[in-house]
């Protein structure tokens, strides 16, 4: 009966050496946990991006253009609206009175 049991003690030994030698899977702690969630939610947060095309129209896609200028536009999930650039915001001039 000894022998078993120093059989099942030392399984129960490499075992828990294996396990912190393999840097603890399994395992983490809250600040390694807090890491991973915002790694995750940043990763899973939607990007648009905001550019204009060779006729100066204004193009929102979820893909950078290639070889122009864009503008990173970071979506809200409480908002249903995408805030407008400074230059796209500029209301036109009054009509003229006659």
């Amino acid at each position: 009966m000894r022998a078993s049991h120093a059989i099942v003690a030392g399984v129960l030994l490499g075992a828990g050496v294996g396990w912190w030698a393999l840097g603890h899977p399994g395992y983490e702690t809250d600040a390694q946990f807090q890491a991973r969630v915002q790694k995750v939610e940043k990763a899973a947060e939607p990007v648009l991006y905001r550019w204009r095309n060779a006729q100066g129209v204004l193009q929102l896609t979820d893909q950078p253009p290639q070889g122009r200028k864009y503008e990173r536009v970071k979506m809200r999930e409480d908002v249903n609206v995408i805030p407008m650039s400074p230059d796209a915001s500029v209301s036109p001039a009054p009509p003229s009175q006659p």
